[in-house]
């Protein structure tokens, strides 16, 4: 009976000692890398974190806001953004919008976009979608915007529809700002009665 006793308190102790053990090992670790002040200090070193000189910042639901050359406010936003240089950001399932000079809005989507934020060009990419103040709608695989400028173009095929009918043409580009729209190519317009 004794020597259980005995045997209860070392145990009861042992759990003890090692909580002493832990906090003075946690202690001495924090205190060795806070005085850490000349090049040939203690570092704590975490081995298992992987290097690479290809880490990205990487952003859930960014959200972009701008003014163009004349004050008229747009807005960028995505699913996910990931910044490829300091002035190039390249995102997914991308959605833009700006307000024309003449008071009309635009609304841009597509399935992948890159803004660059110094130049505030906008290469939209993988289905775009163009919709118009006043109930028009435009389709294409891809389209350059240049937001500052006001422009727009794309050369792949372009489908529409709006109020007055239906189009269809091999590219378009925009220009002032949203006031002239031209469509390229092969153009095929079907006008509703």
């Amino acid at each position: 009976m004794a020597e259980a006793a005995h045997y209860t308190r070392f145990v009861a102790l042992s759990k003890h000692f090692l909580w002493i053990l832990v906090t003075v090992i946690v202690v001495l670790l924090v205190w060795i890398t806070e005085d850490n002040s000349g090049d040939n200090g203690a570092r704590l070193v975490f081995s298992s974190i992987p290097k690479s000189g290809n880490l990205k910042n990487i952003m859930v639901k960014p959200h972009y806001q701008g003014v163009d050359a004349n004050n008229r406010p747009y807005t960028v936003l995505a699913e996910k953004a990931t910044q490829l240089d300091a002035q190039t950001v390249a995102m997914a399932a991308a959605r833009a919008d700006m307000t024309l000079a003449s008071g009309a809005w635009v609304a841009l989507n597509a399935g992948t976009a890159t803004l660059n934020l110094q130049s505030k060009q906008l290469v939209l990419r993988d289905g775009v979608d163009v919709f118009y103040d006043g109930g028009y709608e435009f389709r294409t695989d891809h389209a350059h915007v240049d937001i500052q400028q006001g422009t727009a173009y794309g050369d792949a095929p372009v489908e529409g529809q709006g109020p007055p009918g239906t189009l269809k043409a091999d590219g378009f580009s925009v220009t002032g700002r949203g006031q002239i729209i031209h469509f390229n190519g092969s153009v095929k317009v079907t006008l509703y009665r």
